[in-house]
């Protein structure tokens, strides 16, 4: 029995059955002239248009709002290598919080075997790109504060910090509170020194003890008025 090919129409209606509804997934086909033929609910939102603005006009302007086609653009890529492609990309909106999104670009072949049509998966990673910012910071973060603490390696290891009491704290007592007064937490703490969280929660009780402080923030302005930051 011959096999017989879908019209473009028919798969067309399959891809709509597939991801008209997809709720986190966002989709387009597009021409190899860069023209949007179909796309999803989830796409326009995520581009802040209306499909009706969308439908028949270049994907470089429906997403980009640009004039020309984009410097890197995946339909090429695609059509040039007549294979999948993904793809890290980025969108400005006016007044808007730079979104990130994976996508993901698929050929589709005529019956000669060129590439007639891309189609496209999007998925969102903007949460995942602000996270991963966050973490870059944080490790920036707690690099700069070895750094710091590194400067205090020729102290010795018992020195007074306050006069006319007979309080004394070790060098790593001086280095948890540094940090406490910093506002690390002592998992934070315990990830800087390279020490497990108990070591921290014992070297805590003893600053205290020795501060006769009742709490952090207690620890925290009793170093800084002995400038042991």
């Amino acid at each position: 029995m011959a096999q017989t090919k879908l019209s473009f129409d028919t798969s067309l209606n399959l891809f709509k059955a597939v991801f008209e509804s997809a709720p986190d997934i966002a989709v387009n086909i597009l021409d190899k002239d860069y023209t949007v033929l179909w796309s999803n609910k989830v796409m326009a939102a995520a581009v802040e248009k209306p499909l009706s603005e969308m439908i028949g006009k270049p994907c470089y302007k429906v997403w980009r709002r640009r004039e020309a086609p984009c410097p890197v653009c995946l339909l090429k890529i695609v059509s040039d290598t007549k294979e999948p492609c993904i793809m890290e990309r980025w969108l400005d909106l006016p007044n808007k919080e730079r979104r990130y999104a994976e996508v993901k670009a698929y050929p589709i072949f005529d019956e000669d075997g060129s590439v007639k049509h891309i189609f496209e998966i999007i998925i969102q990673i903007t949460d995942k790109k602000r996270d991963e910012k966050k973490r870059k910071k944080y490790i920036e973060s707690l690099e700069e504060t070895l750094r710091e603490l590194n400067k205090t390696e020729n102290i010795d290891h018992v020195k007074p910090v306050a006069e006319g009491r007979d309080i004394a704290l070790t060098l790593r007592e001086q280095e948890v509170l540094r940090l406490i007064t910093r506002g690390f937490s002592n998992r934070e703490i315990a990830d800087i020194l390279c020490i497990s969280p108990d070591t921290v929660k014992t070297h805590v009780r003893n600053i205290f003890f020795k501060l006769a402080v009742k709490d952090r923030t207690q620890a925290a302005v009793w170093a800084a008025s002995h400038n042991l930051r």
